[in-house]
């Protein structure tokens, strides 16, 4: 009977155990990433091989394979598991030092999530594969790849026999059309003047006289499209703007799809503003029906608006606004807006525009999911309209970190709920927070990206976010907010897009100080990203980005005003509270000069000398003052501050 008794449990244990995947996987995969000792990586990862999580057993291969890569030697019996579970580019890496077609398809891929490893060892173990040209070809891209354009140039030119190029497009760049971009982008970028345009026409001509008449396949169509491209970008780069446009409008027709049509007439839009404002509002009126992306387009005329209200022009400002209405380009908010402050102003005497009720509304309305500066116009309009600046089901209170520690707040109440299931993709990731191997967690997400939900990408960006990686988290809900299956922003995507760490410190100065939390939150949001440790190219230091120079001269004005002496040697703007306090400061400092909140910001970011004289030379209110601003950082810092206090008051105000 103690024997059934023993079974029967047994059985019922076997059951529960296989029907529910249990909610966290071993150690050994993560200690293994820790591990300060190569032999201590080896084990764990071996260790790992033998996961129940097919996840951690990939990664562990993968891990395997870097090491050996890397000139690790690994014995027969751990290199034997490692080859029966990689996976993915590694899998590819290793197959490439067997087979030329392999290692060319991989080495030219052009995903962005191979691991930089895995490439080189494929390059490496593939050379004795490929040809002279192969293999210049293949070093070529890495070289754009990294931004080296006149070492691609180079490794391009072993193409040419005694010094000129062949006269027919080589096979590879057929076979691998990513080459033509490359070769483009390399004669775009160096002193080579109009070489590549001449180039790239003559194989165009070449292409067409091989298919004598009849239909080009795929793959010449492709090729044909991108030697047109780039021969108009190398023409636009070279001041040759009636070329350029005749080439982008060439390559239009024969577009091969949506996101290379948007490509074309973003450059014909561009090189109609460079002629005259009538000509681009030509140009636009033309296309606009066209446009794929909408926002796409969002930059060049964000330019347009600023170039419109320095010349206050508020009659081609409203003819913008009136083609660019019904394209779900949110950047038609700033339009909105500028023209509804127009007739408050009283500057239309010359202009015949709508109520200004209704440029408040699609000022108030025309974000979508994007959460840029569009929410800066969002928040002023709803201030006139009455309306909220977030829908009431995501409005609430803070349930964020309230530490200085810059880590939120895990606590959870005594309420039990049933523990949900979590896939084995999930646990996978979990594994990184839960083993303390956070620093590594991203790169894997983003191998697995494109097979994660929308939900499993949010949990992903939550525990990036807890662990105080507000960056990573940033990044990720960005991503997922543009995939297509993302049906619209939940509460827990803002508050991980704006989260309030430092909540303390910055509470405690914005009050000490008489600014409003949300402004200073926006402030380091736009600043850093709430990373206390970095240095921006200008030397800017810390959260709040403090020049050291900026730096000294507050701290002694607060210690003259009988506070903290962060002066000399004392000074450490990568202390979080001494940078918040002295960042806070320095706004407040500023306030006092100009007695207009967004003015002082402007002035944060563009020098209050610089903006003290521009605005002396204008008669315009802030808000459209702003819009003037040549200095394009400058302008679009205002508005994100702006638009991020404002998201701040509705989350946690």
């Amino acid at each position: 009977m103690i024997k059934n008794l023993f079974l029967t449990l047994f059985f019922i244990f076997c059951i529960t155990s296989c029907a529910q995947p249990q909610a966290r996987v071993r150690n050994d995969f993560y200690r293994g990433l820790n591990s300060t000792n190569t032999s201590g990586k080896i084990s764990n990862f071996e260790r790992a091989l033998s996961s129940t999580n097919v996840y951690v057993r990939r990664a562990a291969a993968q891990e395997l394979a870097a090491l050996m890569a890397d000139g690790i030697q690994l014995s027969a019996r751990v290199t034997q598991r490692m080859n029966q579970e990689i996976h993915g580019p590694w899998a590819s890496a290793l197959n490439s030092a067997n087979n030329k077609d392999t290692a060319l398809a991989f080495l030219l891929n052009i995903d962005q999530s191979v691991p930089d490893e895995a490439r080189l060892y494929a390059l490496r173990e593939s050379e004795p594969l490929l040809n002279d040209q192969e293999f210049a070809a293949v070093n070529g891209h890495y070289a754009i790849f990294r931004l080296r354009y006149n070492e691609a140039l180079l490794f391009f030119r072993n193409f040419q026999e005694d010094g000129e190029w062949p006269s027919r497009l080589p096979d590879i760049f057929i076979e691998y059309p990513v080459l033509i971009n490359d070769l483009g982008r390399a004669f775009q970028y160096t002193g080579s003047g109009m070489e590549g345009h001449d180039l790239f026409l003559r194989w165009v001509t070449s292409l067409l006289l091989s298919s004598h008449g009849n239909a080009v396949g795929p793959a010449a169509e492709e090729a044909h499209f991108r030697l047109l491209f780039f021969a108009a970008r190398i023409a636009r780069r070279n001041g040759r703007n009636d070329q350029a446009m005749a080439l982008f409008e060439r390559s239009l027709v024969i577009a091969p799809n949506a996101e290379q049509e948007d490509a074309c007439i973003w450059y014909i839009l561009d090189l109609a503003l460079r002629d005259s404002t009538d000509v681009f509002l030509q140009r636009m009126e033309q296309y606009v029906s066209r446009w794929h992306n909408k926002n796409y387009y969002n930059d060049i005329l964000e330019r347009l608006l600023q170039t419109l209200a320095a010349r206050q022009d508020w009659n081609r400002i409203a003819r913008t606004f009136n083609i660019i209405k019904d394209s779900g380009a949110s950047i038609k908010a700033g339009y909105a807006w500028i023209l509804a402050r127009v007739i408050e102003e009283g500057y239309t005497t010359q202009v015949r525009l709508a109520d200004r009720t209704e440029y408040l509304e699609a000022a108030y309305n025309a974000g979508g999911n994007d959460l840029s500066s569009t929410l800066y116009y969002r928040g002023l309009s709803a201030a006139v309209l009455e309306k909220p600046f977030l829908p009431d089901h995501l409005q609430g209170s803070m349930t964020a970190d309230t530490s200085g520690t810059g880590r939120r707040n895990t606590a959870r109440n005594n309420t039990r709920t049933p523990a949900p299931q979590v896939s084995p993709v999930m646990q996978f990731i979990n594994g990184f927070f839960t083993y303390n191997a956070g620093d590594h967690a991203m790169r894997y997400i983003r191998q697995l990206e494109n097979e994660l939900s929308i939900d499993d990408l949010r949990e992903a960006a939550s525990a990036l976010d807890n662990a105080g990686m507000y960056v990573q988290a940033i990044r990720l809900v960005t991503r997922y907010m543009n995939r297509e299956d993302y049906t619209g922003y939940t509460r827990r995507d803002l508050e991980i897009l704006f989260p309030c760490p430092y909540k303390d410190l910055v509470e405690k100065y914005a009050a000490d100080l008489h600014i409003a939390p949300e402004i200073l939150f926006g402030l380091i949001r736009t600043e850093s990203a709430f990373q206390n440790v970095v240095v921006s190219h200008a030397n800017a230091v810390g959260l709040t980005q403090l020049i050291p120079s900026t730096a000294q001269d507050m701290a002694a004005r607060m210690r003259r005003a009988g506070g903290p002496n962060y002066t000399g040697d004392n000074l450490n703007l990568d202390d979080p509270e001494q940078n918040i306090h002295i960042g806070a400061y320095y706004l407040n400092y500023l306030m006092g000069r100009f007695e207009n909140k967004l003015i002082s910001l402007l002035a944060y970011n563009g020098g209050m000398n610089r903006i003290r004289r521009l605005q002396n030379a204008s008669s315009l209110p802030a808000d459209l003052f702003m819009e003037t601003l040549t200095i394009t950082e400058t302008r679009d810092y205002g508005r994100k501050v702006m638009g991020a206090a404002d998201m701040y008051r509705a989350l946690y105000y």
